[in-house]
């Protein structure tokens, strides 16, 4: 499968999951709600919350005093009402309604000095998990040629649409399925499909 700039088989990235779980399970837990995905959006999907915050933490957001101030008092109700919590970035291709909205969203959280792409990433994909990729800096540096925002969103709809990353990531969730009872990386199989491809590009741009 192509992620960004890298190449990676299928057999390898089962590999490379199964060492992400093995030494991230209270990230799996904590952060993506998995197994279960009984908290997407949060316990208050169109408005961010202590809850919120406090589980990118757990991911390494390394939020400041001043962030958290500011992140709760945003307002951008009508921006999180005007896109589903189960809105996928598969079906955001540039130019379309939930692409905007995606933006519109992405628009409100920024600008406030210190809450970069990072930690703004980080906030959104845990609010709409199917729509906002993670950001951290390896995935940025998986994702090279495309700068933050619109056009780094751009480029991961198109590994999310590519033909051959679609048939690859169908494999790849079966064979997470088949997993035994005793991997770790067997919560994976109720994982987006988006999450799959953050973990990869990390790990990926970790590897560079």
């Amino acid at each position: 499968m192509n992620i960004g700039s890298r190449k990676i088989v299928v057999d390898e990235a089962i590999a490379q999951l199964r060492l992400y779980c093995e030494s991230n399970g209270a990230v799996l837990k904590y952060y993506d709600g998995l197994p279960g995905l009984t908290t997407v959006g949060g316990s208050e999907p169109d408005k961010v919350t202590l809850e919120d915050l406090a589980r990118t933490m757990v991911i390494g957001s390394d939020l400041r005093a001043l962030d958290i101030v500011w992140l709760l008092e945003v307002d951008a109700e009508k921006e999180f009402a005007a896109i589903p919590v189960d809105a996928r970035l598969e079906d955001a291709a540039p130019g379309t309604a939930l692409f905007d909205a995606a933006m519109a969203l992405d628009e409100k959280f920024s600008g406030h000095r210190g809450f970069g792409h990072s930690k703004k990433g980080k906030l959104l994909h845990l609010k709409r998990p199917y729509l906002f990729p993670v950001s951290d800096s390896f995935i940025r540096m998986t994702y090279s040629d495309a700068s933050a925002g619109a056009e780094f969103l751009a480029a991961v709809h198109r590994d999310l649409v590519n033909p051959a990353n679609v048939r690859d990531f169908k494999v790849l969730q079966t064979r997470l399925i088949a997993e035994p009872a005793t991997s770790a990386a067997k919560v994976l199989a109720e994982a987006p499909t988006l999450r799959l491809l953050d973990i990869l590009a990390s790990l990926l741009g970790e590897a560079k």
